[in-house]
């Protein structure tokens, strides 16, 4: 089912990160971690000198390399448990439709659940690493954002275990990392102005909250009814009608 448009489903994995980086408990967090991988104070952040600038962009990358291997790790592991429950896809895709759904709403905070506003903070020991300290930052930086991040990442896991190859579900974590690693690298780079963004978000943050859970709600409720091949259908349909 979810592989007959893949472009889809990874668009919907990629929107997916995005909406993790928006998370009302990471959004705080990215200044304090810009600083910390880069060494570059907060109050610099937002007017580097050349050098720094490239220190804050080269230190970001490895950093959001650090947390793609544990998502990714994931999505390997949940397609594979897919792939050997591959006699009941039918079943796999209506709990992952229902997971969806149930994720979708904790995230529009109709449900207050507390460990969901929690992280779990542990910094591996990166003296004398230099810059390459930032991939096992990274590492345990995706660890302890679990609990943060964890009703999206949990709706792409079980997305993803219901992909036909496992290469496709690793794929749907990878571009999942992706959204979220590349609006972390752009945060940093013009840290200056998305600081006032960032705020913003804050501040409208059930609005955000209302608008992610929505989406996969929708996409969870599409799951269970088995009409996800539809949108597939649609998302197809726009394409040609944008590009050809």
């Amino acid at each position: 089912m979810t592989d007959l448009v893949p472009m889809v489903g990874f668009g919907f994995a990629f929107l997916a990160g995005l909406i993790s980086f928006l998370s009302p408990c990471v959004v705080p967090l990215i200044p304090g971690y810009l600083s910390y991988v880069s060494g570059v104070s907060v109050d610099n952040l937002g007017r580097p000198s050349a050098s720094q600038l490239g220190r804050i962009l080269l230190s970001s990358a490895l950093f959001v390399l650090g947390f793609t291997v544990v998502f990714v790790s994931l999505g390997t592991s949940f397609s594979l448990l897919g792939s050997l429950a591959e006699a009941y896809r039918r079943e796999l895709t209506l709990v992952s439709g229902g997971v969806m759904v149930l994720m979708g709403i904790l995230i529009m905070d109709i449900i207050p659940v507390n460990l969901l506003a929690r992280e779990l903070r542990f910094h591996p020991e990166t003296r004398g690493m230099g810059i390459l300290g930032g991939i096992p930052l990274g590492m345990a930086f995706g660890l302890g954002w679990l609990p943060c991040v964890g009703p999206v990442l949990a709706s792409i896991l079980f997305f993803a275990s219901t992909s036909e190859t496992v290469l496709r579900g690793t794929m749907l974590l990878l571009v999942y990392s992706m959204g979220l690693g590349l609006a972390f690298i752009l945060t940093g780079a013009f840290f200056g102005r998305a600081l006032g963004a960032l705020r913003w978000v804050q501040r409208h943050r059930r609005v955000f909250n209302f608008i992610g859970g929505g989406v996969l709600v929708i996409m969870g409720l599409l799951f269970i009814s088995n009409r996800f091949f539809f949108l597939s259908l649609w998302a197809q349909k726009m394409y040609y009608k944008l590009f050809y």
